[in-house]
């Protein structure tokens, strides 16, 4: 009885003990977010790209700053989160991370017909995921419509977002052929996302079922439903598994290329570069975006594989070598909560296309 009871007591203690970790857990976020708000999407206006290859990229020092903030946010405030919407024009439409989204049909962000080809004027069609479709910034900060204000203001150019959550290189190469002859473009863009190797369909995938987290899932929904503390720690947990690669990604498959990922990748960019140069264009144009830079990782290691895969093609390579040195380490993703690339992400890329684009002679011709 004496060691019943005192078996019984220790285990009151302890869920005494996770109950008061768990509301001091909840009072610091609550604590928290009252003095860490988020700053507004950023109004400042971007310099345009400089003309030295070599100079330093400017950013504003208050997109910084916004970019910084949203990082602190350690519970997601009530206007970050998912709200259907309707706009006219689109399949689907809300607002994430307070900001609108919009998708036509095709899943691209377009709540209108892609507009007509004018003869007068250098059409780019950039194709891609769901970096190049721009989720949870605004439209105006996407690297397309960056280009198109800055290189808009000296030739008569524009760059078609052609964005499509979920793509990889298979669904980037039908979308070419579908859309090459209706849309006419004067040039091909082609931004990989580092997943773009997987097979239709798979994504950054994971294993959800790997080490779930110790709690009953209608326990663990509700916690993280009604209060911060219970979807903060849900996040880290999930965070930490990653990182310790208790749960699955892509990194490993693509590297070790288990189901022929590089093969396929470059098969897809070699026939994406023949049905380019077959239309009479130049050579596909390839650049690989990575909103988490870090030199050597294996996101470089697979940007390296990219872009060697893209030269074989015949296709014209903007190197990321120099971005991946120049921002190792930085975080350029939007919050805790969107892990898509943020402003700071897209100017970089704007200026990076920019500085590769604007002396070709085709272009050239199209000055204003």
């Amino acid at each position: 009885m004496s060691r019943l009871k005192s078996t019984l007591a220790n285990a009151l203690l302890v869920i005494v003990s996770i109950v008061l970790t768990f509301l001091s857990l909840e009072v610091f976020l609550w604590a928290w977010a009252a003095t860490h708000t988020a700053q507004p999407k950023p109004v400042a206006a971007v310099p345009a790209p400089s003309t030295e290859f070599d100079a330093e990229i400017l950013i504003p020092p208050e997109i910084l700053a916004a970019a910084k903030a949203r990082l602190q946010v350690l519970s997601m405030p009530e206007a970050w989160k998912r709200r259907p919407t309707q706009v006219p024009g689109a399949a689907h439409a809300e607002y994430w991370q307070g900001v609108l989204h919009v998708l036509n049909a095709e899943g691209r962000r377009w709540a209108k017909p892609y507009p007509e080809k004018q003869n007068d004027s250098y059409r780019v069609l950039v194709v891609g995921d769901s970096l190049t479709y721009g989720f949870g910034i605004p439209e105006e900060w996407r690297f397309t419509d960056l280009l198109n204000k800055w290189m808009g203001e000296k030739f008569k150019i524009e760059f078609l977002n052609l964005g499509n959550c979920g793509y990889q290189s298979e669904d980037i190469l039908n979308l070419i052929k579908t859309h090459l002859p209706k849309l006419k473009p004067n040039l091909v863009l082609y931004a990989i996302c580092l997943n773009d190797f997987l097979p239709s369909g798979v994504g950054e995938y994971n294993v959800p079922s790997a080490y779930p987290f110790p709690l009953p899932d209608s326990v663990k929904n509700f916690l993280i439903r009604h209060t911060r503390s219970g979807a903060f720690l849900n996040e880290t947990y999930d965070a930490a598994l990653r990182r310790l690669h208790l749960r699955t990604d892509f990194f490993d498959d693509i590297l070790k290329d288990f189901k022929g990922y590089q093969q396929r990748f470059g098969r897809d960019v070699a026939e994406m570069n023949r049905i380019v140069l077959t239309a009479g264009l130049p050579p596909l144009v390839g650049l690989v975006v990575d909103q988490y830079p870090a030199y050597g990782s294996r996101g470089y290691q697979i940007a390296m594989i990219a872009e060697s895969a893209l030269a074989k093609a015949g296709a014209v390579v903007i190197p990321t070598e120099d971005f991946y040195r120049r921002y190792n380490g930085q975080a350029m993703f939007v919050s805790r909560w969107e892990g898509h690339p943020n402003e700071v992400a897209n100017i970089i890329w704007a200026n990076m296309i920019a500085r590769a684009l604007r002396d070709r002679p085709n272009i050239q011709a199209y000055e204003r």
